[in-house]
């Protein structure tokens, strides 16, 4: 989870953008080294267990946000890291909005979870932090989920990651390898949470690093002492900031949304692969709502190999459940196995043999380059379906709903050309790439979507759009997607200085003609 190193200038402008791409990025080098027991593959409890787990727990507090104050355990501080990240947060309304609606199917289940395993509550807001509670969020380290687990953090705490599932967007599955993983960051912090949290984010060989180099020099080694890097340094106190802000709105003249302290969803076993859009249309639920539930799967498509469960809305399992039997079977999917490779083979070789592709054996087995050596095994994915009409749709009415004034969405059609495309859209190859933020040689596939920003669609008369940013986004790397100063989007947006952005936030931009 370890970024690339960066001026000291850079990291301060960024420090909330970087911060907010996730815990996991900064990880990369710096993997932790578990035990066997952590290691074993994780998948959803059975349903009368996770029934169990998903009891009401109302108590006293009709509002989770209620609960979830009432079990802060975190040091109280006052700090002018934390102080700045409160001036931010009562000027930003509309980004405490959005986090609320975005945690709402996933924050009852978090806070329960951790108070089962007695941790502070400060920590189911953690998500909010790392991914605005949006699991499909993703980083430019490849850090996955509403936790941001790296690859290999994954698969270290048991994360399954394969053609078909990928647990780190499994809102189960993450938040048990999270509780595990911070429990045992503070044991080996001795308790001391602010030190924890630093940890998860910057890896704990950093931290164990810094805080021996203080030990030597005669230094002091709480987390405020320590010499870190500016995004870890603004990554704490953010998480502070925020706790302070759910626990008193009104001291920062805002409203917070009211969640429900009860279940938002509960599990439906499946005993085969079912197409997730055509269950959610037969029993009248969002396609989005079932896709960001299960947002594990890879596809519109249940994994053949399991989990064989599907997490749906409280208020929508009785119907969901009475429609499974009345689905249409999908044929046995293929799923090959191991294979053990021969001399003279190559993954394309290997790839047509077994009907799947070789991004797909790449991504099963954590392949970074195409070699192979003789005897080594590896894992063959079956090949998904191609996408039924009824996943054709939903991502067509999800691409819709998303656009928001930030685009629209073009599906490649066969003899596309990025030429064919610009012409069609009033624009250029360049802006094409630009937006899309593809190489000069990028190759087109039929049924692949990209970003068109189409003055007749998203632009008003003064050529104004709204972008929201997504994690991973810096002010340069905006600016250049659209070809404007840094200088102008602070200034249209009234924004003091670049480490006032972040994920989730939406900017004003002002496009030039030549767009």
């Amino acid at each position: 989870m370890n970024h690339k190193n960066r001026s000291p200038l850079l990291l301060i402008c960024f420090a909330w953008i970087i911060a907010l791409a996730g815990c996991s990025t900064l990880k990369k080098a710096d993997e932790p080294i578990v035990d066997t027991s952590a290691a074993e593959p994780v998948t959803p409890p059975e349903e009368s267990e996770l029934g169990a787990k998903l009891r009401e727990h109302t108590g006293d507090y009709g509002n989770l946000w209620e609960e979830i104050a009432d079990g802060y355990s975190f040091p109280e501080v006052s700090d002018a890291k934390v102080n700045k990240n409160l001036r931010w947060l009562s000027n930003n309304q509309r980004y405490l909005d959005r986090v609320t609606e975005q945690s709402k199917p996933y924050l009852y289940y978090v806070a329960n979870e951790l108070r089962e395993n007695g941790l502070p509550m400060e920590l189911a807001l953690l998500p909010i932090v790392e991914s605005a509670y949006d699991p499909f969020a993703s980083s430019p380290s490849k850090a996955l989920g509403v936790w941001q687990f790296m690859p290999q953090t994954g698969r270290n705490f048991g994360l399954k990651q394969n053609h078909w599932y990928d647990g780190r967007r499994d809102i189960v599955a993450s938040t048990d390898a999270a509780v595990r993983y911070l429990k045992r960051l503070n044991t080996m912090f001795n308790g001391d949470w602010l030190l924890t949290i630093a940890a998860y984010n910057a890896g704990e060989g950093t931290i164990r690093r810094a805080i021996e180099k203080n030990r030597k020099l005669g230094k002091g080694t709480d987390f405020w002492s320590l010499p870190l890097s500016q995004q870890t340094q603004s990554y704490v106190p953010q998480l502070l900031a925020l706790s302070k802000v759910i626990a008193d709105p009104e001291k920062y003249d805002l409203e917070l949304g009211e969640i429900s302290n009860n279940p938002y969803f509960t599990t439906v076993n499946v005993s085969a692969p079912i197409d997730l859009a055509q269950a959610a249309r037969m029993a009248e639920i969002d396609p989005k709502e079932l896709r960001n539930l299960n947002a594990g799967y890879n596809k519109w498509i249940t994994d053949p190999t399991g989990p064989h469960q599907l997490l749906v809305p409280v208020a929508d399992a009785a119907q969901f459940t009475l429609n499974l039997d009345k689905l249409p079977k999908i044929a046995p999917l293929q799923v090959a196995g191991d294979y053990k490779v021969k001399s003279g083979d190559t993954l394309g070789a290997i790839a047509k043999r077994f009907g799947t592709s070789v991004a797909a054996i790449q991504s099963a087995n954590n392949l970074k380059s195409s070699q192979l050596k003789i005897g080594q095994s590896l894992s063959i994915p079956g090949q998904a379906p191609m996408s039924s009409p009824y996943a054709i749709q939903a991502e067509q009415e999800i691409a819709q709903r998303n656009q928001k004034n930030t685009g629209t969405y073009y599906t490649i059609k066969s003899g596309d050309s990025f030429w064919t495309i610009a012409r069609k859209h009033d624009t250029s190859v360049k802006n094409l790439l630009k937006w899309n933020e593809l190489p000069a040689n990028a190759k087109l596939k039929p049924g692949q979507k990209l970003l068109v920003v189409n003055k007749t669609v998203t632009q008003t008369a003064d050529n104004k759009i709204t972008y929201q940013i997504k994690s991973g986004d810096t002010l340069h790397k905006i600016a250049s997607k659209f070809d404007v100063s840094k200088k102008d989007i602070l200034n249209w947006n009234k924004v003091k200085d670049e480490s006032y952005i972040h994920p989730g936030q939406e900017l004003t931009i002002y496009l030039t003609a030549k767009n």
